[in-house]
């Protein structure tokens, strides 16, 4: 880790980065979150696929909510 000022440490680098892991997390769960499917086959198919879809949103929200926190950190919003 750099050293930025008087011995403060620069975290922007570990920002930019961590920003950028949770870009690319964010579109590998949006390429998960597909529309559910017309031919599911039981109430047990429909069921895990909808669990399934409720933790990717959740996963979605909770990394969308600290890439705005970092992109606030650097002055990007």
């Amino acid at each position: 880790m750099s050293e930025k000022g008087a011995g403060r440490p620069d975290d922007d680098d570990d920002r930019r980065e961590r920003l950028r892991e949770i870009e690319q997390s964010l579109e590998r769960l949006r390429a998960d979150l597909v529309p559910p499917r017309e031919d599911a086959g039981d109430n047990i198919d429909s069921a895990q696929n909808l669990t399934a879809r409720e933790e990717i949103a959740g996963q979605i929200e909770l990394l969308e909510y600290e890439r705005e926190r970092l992109r606030s950190a650097l002055g990007l919003t």
